[in-house]
């Protein structure tokens, strides 16, 4: 496994759950995109490269204590799984969601130029090339 791609996701997830936009665009490739799960809470379904503040007070003005709970990561070549669960409330409903989750990294040059997120750990990892 390669440590240093598993590294990299480590520190997107910790600069997410810190909502540290500037720690995360450092992490994106210029072109990269960024698909996620929150449109089903109305918020866009991606975000790119210099947009990551203004996902994040979205995401906040929407939903309560957002966290990424990463259980595994999974790596072949350039592609890293991050196997997991979304913990929030909703701001309005108060109503809380602990939903699996996981997240396809491709990493090129130290950067993600893909970042995609799935809300069925199996296809993510199909997608990513590997399986269970």
């Amino acid at each position: 496994m390669s440590e240093r791609n598993v590294e990299l996701v480590r520190s997107f997830f910790d600069a997410y759950n810190a909502r540290d936009a500037e720690a995360v665009d450092r992490l994106l490739d210029p072109d990269a995109e960024l698909t996620t799960l929150t449109a089903k809470a109305g918020l866009a379904r991606q975000w790119t490269a210099g947009r990551t503040s203004q996902y994040f007070k979205q995401l906040d003005e929407t939903m309560a204590d957002v966290r990424a709970e990463i259980e595994d990561y999974r790596e072949l070549g350039e592609h890293v799984v991050a196997l997991g669960a979304l913990r929030a409330a909703g701001r309005a409903s108060h109503i809380e969601v602990d939903n699996p989750f996981a997240t396809v990294f491709v990493v090129r040059n130290s950067r993600f130029v893909l970042v995609e997120t799935y809300d069925n750990w199996n296809e993510a990892l199909e997608a990513a090339g590997m399986r269970e």
